[in-house]
């Protein structure tokens, strides 16, 4: 899927980049957080020793900032991005991901807002058209 990224978007990526040192492969700006995919290996040097660097973005910024670890492969990426499935399905560009029930409302986030950017990064990242919890 080709992504079009608007003036402030980019803007945010390359603020981002110049605080961290780390190279951002997408971004979305929600109304609370901003979320950022950074490149593979690189999640480390984006947070900074005890989290410095977010902290420091996130003052710049006045918002929470996520950071997410990209991976070639689907699998992985969505391991890095929910850390708490434990079992993951790909048919059909459907994604389904088994979690337990604790662990449900902290997979969602406050409002859907993680659940809900972690599939549109699926969708332009992967083609993935549907993310199921299970």
């Amino acid at each position: 899927m080709k992504v079009t990224l608007d003036t402030r978007t980019l803007q945010l990526i390359n603020m981002f980049q110049t605080i961290t040192g780390s190279d951002v492969t997408d971004c979305l700006d929600n109304i609370e957080d901003i979320y950022f995919v950074v490149r593979e290996n690189q999640y480390g040097l984006a947070v900074g020793k005890s989290g410095v660097k977010i902290r420091h973005a996130e003052r710049l910024m006045k918002k929470d900032i996520r950071v997410l670890e990209y991976s070639p492969h689907v699998k992985t990426f969505i391991t890095n991005a929910i850390p708490e499935a434990q079992e993951i399905t790909i048919e059909d560009a459907v994604v389904t991901v088994r979690i337990k029930k604790m662990d449900r409302a902290r997979v969602i986030g406050k409002n859907g807002t993680k659940i809900k950017a972690i599939s549109k990064f699926l969708e332009r990242l992967f083609d993935v058209k549907m993310l199921k919890l299970k």
